[in-house]
This record gives structure tokens, sequence and C-alpha cells, in this order.
């Protein structure tokens, strides 16, 4: 049978991609729980060979089942620089194998990771927005006149809004100046957003989905993208979603 296993992205991983060492086992349990096919590399020979995760024991480590022998023996895998890779819905995840040896059983053992890292599929991932109904888009016209928009999704360069069809004008390229995200009190510096798609809501016939692109934005713009969607993203992944706003730089 034929696997779809993944070789490991090496060097630097980029900080937004890595996972705090405090959640490294709980989000094990919760991303390996549906017992993907991952595989076990040699990064030395880049051989390879498909795993899927029997058990996890904080203590006794991560149990793994063979799936398919490796064209070499797998005590060539012992004692050498391996990592784990798994492909999953939210990017890939990766981590160096310290301890791998085999156990009475037949399965193959390895600690617990001390570093790890979910590396997203696509350049400008898009994080899906919290269940935060203080959490908005506010699009800046004229004094006394704005439209508040709820967003859908974020990502380090632009987000795509949810809102009430022919609230305004809308096409292709029409730049919106001057607009900012909001949660309470707490707003970002303005930035101007770009329309690059419309498409009908998939929830309501009187709603559309508008996706925007940042319009030549400034650093700080970059920084208060880039801070929002990773607050997100690592709330998320730690389970504290509701508190993502804790540890976005303008919040």
């Amino acid at each position: 049978m034929t696997f779809e296993i993944y070789a490991p992205d090496l060097g630097e991983v980029a900080a937004k991609y890595r996972i705090d060492p405090r959640f490294i086992y709980k989000n094990l349990e919760r991303m390996l729980s549906s017992g993907p096919i991952s595989s076990v590399v040699n990064i030395k020979t880049a051989e390879k060979f498909p795993v899927s995760v029997d058990d996890l024991d904080p203590k006794k480590g991560i149990l793994l089942k063979v799936r398919e022998l490796p064209k070499s023996t797998l005590s060539s895998f012992m004692n050498q620089e391996c990592y784990f890779v798994a492909g999953l819905s939210l990017g890939k995840l990766q981590f160096p194998i310290s301890g791998l040896r085999s156990n009475e059983s037949g399965l193959l053992t390895c600690d617990i990771p001390k570093t790890m890292s979910l590396l997203q599929r696509r350049e400008h991932f898009r994080e899906k927005a919290p269940p935060d109904r203080a959490f908005k888009a506010l699009i800046f016209f004229t004094v006394g006149k704005e439209m508040i928009g709820d967003i859908v999704d974020i990502s380090d360069y632009g987000l795509q809004l949810d809102l009430r069809l022919g609230a305004t004008e809308m096409e292709i390229g029409k730049i919106w100046k001057d607009c900012t995200l909001e949660r309470l009190t707490a707003k970002t510096a303005k930035f101007d957003l770009i329309i690059r798609s419309l498409r009908p809501s998939p929830l309501e016939s009187s709603r559309i989905r508008v996706g925007c692109e940042l319009h030549e934005p400034t650093k700080l713009n970059l920084n208060e993208f880039y801070s929002t969607r990773l607050a997100i993203q690592n709330a998320r992944v730690n389970r504290r979603i509701n508190y993502w706003y804790q540890d976005a730089s303008w919040s």
C-alpha cells in the first residue's frame, strides 16, 4: 500500500510556526488523536517510512506503529538524527526525534519532543476569526459615515469580511482608506484596504463576502496584522481562544 508521507522543512523555522513548549503535549494529544499517517525521516540519508501514533504518555513517550518497513533496516534509524512529520489539515507538524527505540511489542517509542513546529501550507495562511463579537473591522468613509464589518478570517496581509449586501459600493480594485481593527476600546493604527474578491455569503443571501488586501501598508500595519493573526492562531492551538487578544500587540 502507498502512503502519502512528507519530508521535514529543515533550517531555521520562523517563530510564528513554533508551538509554545508548555503546550506541546496537549497539542500532540489533540492533533494526533485521529491517527494520521506520519513519517519518520532519517536526515542524513533522507530515507523515510510511514508510521501512525498508537499511544501517547507524558512519561513513557510516543508509541509508534510502523505501517510499512523502510528499504533499509529499522536499526539504521536508531541513534541517527531523525524527524517526525505529520501532514494535517492545519499544516505540517514536525519535530526532531529523541530516543527512538524498539519495544518488546514490535512498536517504536520516542520521547515527547521539547520543540515542535506547525508549518502552514500556504505562504499567506488565513486564520479563522475568533468567536469574539467585540472584534470588528471599521471602514471609514467620511465624518459620521462608517461601516462595521464582521471578520471571517485574517492573514498577515489582509482579511475577509462579511458585509450586508448593498451597504456600500463594492467592486474589485476599490480602495477603502483609514480602516481599523477594533475590540472594545482598543484599536489598531489606520490602514488602507483594496478589494480583491467578492462572492456571495454561504450563510445568508442578503450578505456578501469581501476579500481585502492591505494597500501600501506601513511597517506598523504589517506588524499589527501579523500580531493579530499570530495571537489568534496561538490561542486556538493552546486552547485559549477566548483570550486571544491578550497577545495581540495593539489590544
